[in-house]
């Protein structure tokens, strides 16, 4: 599953890329941000059977690259996005003694269609509303302390969300802020939904 949604959102940015270079802004990006995780009532409610506290917060760095299209004078542009993010790791504590039970990540992988809408700057310079939505996967991952128990890697499909701005510096640079969340459609998965927020700097050729 993984491999085919990476497959084909390149397969989508290359066809598209390739239509008309004049119209088409393929770019690359480095992510960063504050990254969070909204934990389901059954994990939260284990979590409190046994005395431990689950983080919910995490540091996120990450790939971006796509293309855009459309005139640069209009309005409304569109195009297609694919990031890469993983996290660092969050202590699993035990409630009581705070001493450490495990590490807990998360990775994603997501690919959008993201619409750009102008709403400030004129002809040189565009600051644009991007409203995105897509699928993608994400994981857990739980790096267990215990010797006597084993790590867990849980991966589930997920629908992606993205809303933001983009700040046109240059013909060729730019910087965005945006909140990304991702919905896990997979059942009994711990996380009910995670997230990003933060900022981007996208290099368009």
């Amino acid at each position: 599953m993984k491999s085919n949604i990476l497959l084909t959102s390149a397969a989508a940015l290359l066809v598209v890329s390739g239509a008309n270079a004049a119209q088409y802004s393929p770019f690359v990006g480095a992510t960063m941000g504050l990254a969070g995780i909204l934990y389901t009532n059954e994990a939260d409610d284990a979590a409190k059977a046994n005395h431990v506290d689950l983080p919910s917060d995490f540091f996120a760095m990450g790939l971006t690259g796509g293309v855009r299209f459309g005139s640069h004078s209009s309005i409304y542009n569109g195009g297609f996005s694919v990031n890469i993010d993983q996290t660092t790791d969050s202590e699993v504590e035990d409630k009581f003694t705070h001493a450490e039970i495990a590490k807990l990540s998360m990775f994603h992988a997501s690919a959008t269609y993201d619409n750009y809408i102008r709403v400030s700057g004129d002809k040189a310079r565009r600051i644009d509303l991007v409203l995105g939505a897509g699928m993608g996967i994400m994981n857990y991952h739980y790096d267990v302390k215990d010797a006597a128990y084993l790590d867990e890697t849980v991966y589930s499909t997920t629908f992606a969300f993205k809303i933001g701005v983009d700040f046109e510096l240059t013909k060729h640079l730019t910087l965005s802020a945006d909140t990304r969340v991702f919905v896990p459609t997979r059942s009994h998965y711990d996380a009910e939904s995670s997230y990003i927020v933060g900022g981007t700097v996208k290099y368009l050729f």
